[in-house]
């Protein structure tokens, strides 16, 4: 068993985009470090399976683009210590043929998800004087790639939020 990089015993972790990839070895460490993990992704049997792989892990499905799931789960997630805004989806296109609903479902879930789940998560890491939000970026969020506007822009803009977030950070 690999040593625990931090003791997370007794704090609980929201990561998104949990079903795969970067989410899944997020959740994975997390739970690895004694965190409840409530692990979120779209619907589905993988989600469910990856849930039950992980110790101390939860499968919580919601569809981060549509903003009533988005409260939804701040509000059944309710006491989150460490906040991971990771999902995230690309599309590659030229922007004068770039779908819009393919911009807006991009931005939803990779730019106004973390902020909707920011503010609200915020308050009660303030009130137990503790909390981590870790917001997961690219290189595109600090510089441009040809035919990815959406995710350039969602990635830049999560970058703005994290400073924004971090300069009155009073915990």
């Amino acid at each position: 068993m690999e040593p625990k990089i931090v003791d997370l015993s007794g704090r609980r972790a929201l990561v998104t985009g949990a079903a795969s990839g970067i989410g899944l070895a997020i959740a994975d460490c997390l739970a690895r470090s004694g965190a409840d993990v409530l692990m979120v992704d779209l619907p589905g049997e993988w989600l469910e399976h990856q849930a039950a792989a992980l110790p101390g892990a939860s499968a919580f499905p919601a569809d981060l683009s549509v903003r009533s799931d988005v409260h939804r789960l701040a509000s059944e997630a309710s006491e989150v210590d460490v906040l991971v805004n990771n999902a995230g989806l690309q599309h590659v296109s030229p922007i004068e043929s770039f779908d819009e609903a393919r911009w807006d479902l991009i931005l939803a879930i990779m730019l106004t998800a973390p902020f909707v789940l920011t503010k609200l998560l915020i308050g009660g890491m303030y009130e137990r004087r503790w909390g981590r939000i870790i917001n997961i970026s690219s290189v595109h969020g600090l510089v441009a790639s040809s035919h990815k506007s959406a995710y350039v822009c969602a990635k830049h803009g999560l970058v703005g939020l994290t400073k924004s977030v971090h300069s009155r950070v009073e915990l």
